[in-house]
């Protein structure tokens, strides 16, 4: 039997030991009449997540060992996320948990490129957690300024393990690395704050206040303003083409855009060299079309040609 409507994906991501286990659990208990189900990511024979992890039904907990969600095993990722469905329709939200060494991308993209999970869930967004008394320690890592750079919310743990002086750096770092997500400080996991109905994909406010590149190191970001509105047919030709040469290079895109007769905003989303343009609310005020790249983009080509 197949769900009558589509399943709210959220992913947890962070480096090692940032408190992904922790916020989960905590966020378990805050909602407690929401079926959760979990897919866990463990390197290793063993698995541990399973016996840390608590109020998840063991049935519905599938662990992906020997490698990362985004690598060795991708293919049997999509094909749980399909048993999940098929199995257990009656599930409110699924969380993914990734690895602390885990690359966001490959995990993300399977919910916009695969047909039948396009249907069956919808990504709700990444929330990474970041250890705010080691950060200095683990920032150089590729991979975790990688999933700083991909979230839709950054969530800064252990913020009361951190001097005044120190916690403006490291929020200005944050900023640069990704200027487009909120950033939530907490201790011990805490999900007070967090709300898993409203976290965004595409956080409109702060959408519109980026007006140049911001980069760090090799990751920047970078925004496109459309003045003039282009077709839809036209633009989805050209996102699609820059995502399929740069798709290497470009880890997101996301933004709002308005087309030449279409009455509705349109929310841009993509990862991996996929994307979807769904239609949003009825498009009332004369606003510019607005498209954020997250990526290695130095020396790439992004400006719209038409």
């Amino acid at each position: 039997m197949k769900p009558l409507t589509k399943i709210p994906v959220t992913i947890i991501s962070g480096f090692l030991g940032a408190g992904k286990t922790t916020f989960i659990n905590q966020l378990l208990r805050k909602y407690p009449d929401t079926q959760f189900a979990l897919v866990e990511n463990e390197f290793g024979e063993v698995a541990i997540d399973s016996h840390l992890i608590k109020g998840v039904d063991a049935s519905k907990m599938f662990e992906l060992k020997n490698g990362c969600i985004c690598c060795t095993i991708f293919d049997e990722f999509e094909l749980v996320l399909k048993e999940l469905a098929e199995k257990f329709p009656d599930i409110g939200h699924l969380l993914i948990e990734t690895t602390g060494l885990a690359d966001p991308t490959s995990i993300i993209q399977p919910f916009y490129k695969d047909e039948g999970l396009k249907k069956t869930y919808s990504f709700q967004g990444l929330a990474c957690l970041v250890d705010g008394k080691n950060f200095n320690q683990y920032i150089g890592q590729d991979v975790a300024a990688k999933q700083i750079a991909m979230a839709d919310l950054v969530i800064l743990n252990k913020s009361s393990e951190i001097g005044q002086g120190h916690k403006k750096v490291i929020l200005a770092d944050l900023k640069k690395r990704n200027p487009l997500a909120p950033i939530l400080q907490v201790n011990f996991g805490d999900v007070s704050q967090f709300n898993l109905e409203e976290l965004e994909v595409v956080n409109k406010s702060n959408l519109y206040f980026m007006q140049r590149p911001k980069s760090i190191k090799t990751i920047s970001s970078k925004a496109l303003q459309f003045e003039t509105l282009p077709t839809k047919e036209q633009f989805e030709q050209w996102l699609e083409y820059i995502l399929d040469i740069y798709k290497k290079e470009i880890y997101r895109v996301k933004g709002v855009m308005y087309f030449r007769d279409e009455p509705y905003e349109y929310i841009v989303q993509g990862v991996g060299g996929s994307f979807e343009v769904t239609e949003g609310g009825v498009w009332f005020e004369n606003k510019p079309g607005q498209l954020v790249f997250i990526g290695y983009l130095q020396g790439i080509f992004l400006e719209y040609p038409y």
